[in-house]
């Protein structure tokens, strides 16, 4: 008999997309998916292609929209009512946490005595205020498992939550399914090929800064300080912002625009959407990434950039346990102004990215294939 899942989280991420076809329906389910911020629709055709059917909110609530807390509720059991007639479900699982979020997991979970799971990105976690945190760990804790991807996050659950989720935490990461791209990309194309891909000079050096246009990637702060390379150096730079998703602020957008606009070095600036494929061939192209992200569980893009063989020049405030267990080490600053430094002896190839055995353990730890065991044992019942 088909078995059914629930999955709650946003419907036009690509981790979801990512989740869905290297988990949830290579296990076999039949997948109902919950939109937690709507549907813009990027990944409509995979799910009509699948057979997933992606629930709409058509709940006005009309007498109660001006009382926020009491609306969220009200949504709450409306929603659970919706989703309950299109169950009864054998698996709830969040994705990318909220109190909201979580509270209609917990509801529907209990009404059909399903397995339920949670599991946090990162930011939903990390970059919350104390007080939401509190507000989620009760709900947390009656999960049967809580997932996140590195045991940062876990630990601070822990502290949030108390010593008796341990038994219910499962560390594991998203496979990665850029590394098979990548390595068919490389039979047939050089770097400086992904490089004219993109109307690249092949012999300039692609510097890849952050990957998105959130603020929190502080692409910004990163600019000012290039300000400090000498004219000679920038010359040689091809500078690339990718911020294809995540504008939380147009503003700030607008400043990084003028601030690379100052620059005497050619730049490229990617807004539109990429696939796969463009993704893989970007991080081909590249010579070196830069990452100040303000917060961060284990960033995938970071892990592309190194299995591509980028010089990866991180914050020293991000801390990676699995790179360090694994044996790899990235290219440390601490502030911003000790940030051409270190670009200047990446371009005078002083410092370099990981040698061809080390982008080996990559593969092999991060694969689907190596991970997805660590997923599914989530959803068995004791």
């Amino acid at each position: 008999m088909t078995r059914r899942m629930l999955v709650i989280a946003d419907s036009d991420s690509f981790w979801t997309k990512r989740f869905l076809e290297n988990v949830a329906l290579w296990q076999g389910y039949e997948i109902v998916l919950f939109p937690i911020w709507g549907n813009q629709g990027k990944n409509d055709g995979f799910y009509a292609r699948y057979g997933i059917t992606v629930y709409q909110d058509r709940h006005t609530l009309p007498v109660i929209r001006h009382i926020p807390r009491v609306r969220m509720w009200a949504r709450i059991w409306a929603n659970a009512r919706s989703l309950l007639k299109l169950g009864p479900f054998d698996v709830v699982h969040n994705h990318y946490i909220s109190q909201r979020d979580l509270a209609l997991g917990a509801l529907v979970s209990r009404r059909c005595g399903a397995r339920w799971v949670a599991t946090i990105w990162g930011s939903d976690f990390l970059r919350v205020s104390p007080a939401e945190k509190r507000r989620m760990a009760p709900l947390l804790n009656r999960c049967h498992f809580v997932h996140t991807v590195t045991s940062l996050i876990g630990d601070q659950l822990l502290a949030c939550c108390g010593q008796g989720l341990r038994n219910r935490l499962v560390l594991a990461d998203f496979g990665q399914d850029s590394y098979r791209l990548m390595d068919e990309m490389r039979r047939t194309m050089t770097r400086a090929d992904c490089k004219r891909s993109y109307g690249m000079d092949p012999d300039s050096f692609v510097l890849c800064v952050g990957y998105s246009a959130s603020a929190a990637q502080q692409q910004l702060q990163v600019l000012l300080a290039l300000r400090a390379l000498p004219r000679e150096t920038l010359s040689k730079i091809t500078l690339v912002l990718q911020q294809t998703y995540c504008v939380d602020d147009p503003g700030y957008l607008r400043q990084t625009h003028e601030a690379a606009a100052q620059l005497p070095c050619r730049t490229v600036i990617m807004t539109e959407f990429m696939n796969d494929e463009q993704c893989a061939r970007l991080r081909l192209a590249a010579d070196a990434f830069v990452l100040a992200i303000r917060t961060d569980a284990l960033s995938s893009t970071m892990l592309d950039y190194l299995y591509a063989g980028a010089c990866v020049l991180a914050g020293s405030w991000l801390e990676y346990p699995p790179l360090d267990a694994w044996g790899i080490r990235l290219h440390r600053f601490e502030t911003f102004d000790a940030l051409p430094g270190l670009i200047t002896q990446a371009v005078n190839g002083q410092i370099t990215g990981l040698a061809p055995d080390q982008r080996a353990i990559l593969s092999a730890e991060g694969s689907w294939e190596s991970l997805r065991p660590q997923w599914l044992k989530m959803y068995e019942q004791a």
